[in-house]
């Protein structure tokens, strides 16, 4: 009786770029990098500034408010999820469960990894 182990294996292979096209790719790499950096710090501005307002609202005890043209509500949404454990506990039939999960894809995108992000934390920038 032999034990096989299940792995997934990946193979790489290089390629020659001409010196235009690896110009463009490494400047359109570089380009996505920064904006990123950008957005970041923008996002933390426009953070900032949302709690200002939200701090004005819970002071002035409104959720929603209109002024000039500008309207700022407070959302409070609740997220609905399935606990399996919860559900198999009540009664409910996991196998049957299991069976209606419909997988559906997702839309596809591009990762894009900045060298010093890869070594930092392991995380993308998209």
């Amino acid at each position: 009786m032999s034990l096989a182990a299940a792995i997934t294996a990946t193979t790489t292979h290089q390629l020659k770029l001409a010196p235009q096209l690896k110009k463009k790719l490494l400047l359109a790499l570089r380009t996505y990098v920064e904006l990123g950096a950008q957005k970041k710090a923008l996002d933390l501005a426009r953070s900032k500034q949302s709690k200002i307002v939200e701090d004005i609202q819970v002071e002035l005890g409104e959720s929603s408010l209109d002024i000039e043209g500008f309207k700022s509500t407070i959302v409070a949404p609740v997220r609905h999820t399935l606990d399996k454990k919860r559900y198999v506990a009540l009664g409910g039939d996991l196998d049957l469960l299991e069976r209606s999960m419909v997988d559906t894809p997702g839309k596809s995108y591009v990762r894009i990894t900045a060298p010093s992000e890869a070594k930092d934390d392991g995380t993308d920038t998209s």
